[in-house]
């Protein structure tokens, strides 16, 4: 059983957005401070490749609604911002 989003899943995206090589995920994920900017544009399967990761599956359905609900490209996930309505929020 896969886990739910939690500190993991945090961790992750923060080590991911400090990465220091010329082609890594912090082309992609960025670190705001507050929370992280995805550029889901940036790779043909952006949630396969989150799933290569090691990102949780909750993760991963929240990209996937966002993506096909909304249809956008930037995913803005911020400590401070607004829940939306029927989509999970993480504790972080």
């Amino acid at each position: 059983m896969e886990s739910l989003p939690t500190e993991t899943d945090n961790a992750w995206l923060y080590s991911l957005s400090h990465q220091t090589s010329d082609f890594g995920e912090s082309e992609w994920i960025h670190f705001t401070g507050s929370g992280y900017l995805l550029r889901t544009d940036a790779w043909s399967y952006p949630v396969l490749q989150l799933k290569r990761l090691g990102l949780s599956k909750t993760f991963r359905r929240l990209v996937v609604t966002l993506i096909r609900r909304y249809g956008v490209s930037l995913i803005h996930l911020d400590a401070s911002a607004e829940c939306l309505p029927g989509l999970p929020t993480f504790n972080w």
